[in-house]
């Protein structure tokens, strides 16, 4: 798995795989970043939901796997 050096020094408790997508790995109050280490096109940083405020969806990414761990917060329903 590819990490930043964001992800190194983040406190790991603001850090977390809870994003809808499988590989997004969010650093709270920063970005999420994906950890698809099998698309080739990957990018660093998730530019869908958490970065855009849903404007774009995870689900919309050619790199997308639904997370089964994934709890939808009431705001988002």
């Amino acid at each position: 798995m590819n990490s930043n050096i964001v992800e190194f020094i983040a406190d790991p408790e603001e850090c977390a795989f809870d994003q809808p997508c499988r590989y997004g790995r969010r650093v709270e109050g920063h970005a999420v970043y994906c950890h698809n280490d099998w698309w080739k096109g990957a990018p660093r940083k998730c530019r869908r939901t958490w970065y855009t405020g849903g404007k774009e969806r995870d689900e919309d990414c050619p790199g997308y796997k639904p997370n089964p761990d994934y709890q939808m917060k009431k705001d988002e329903a």
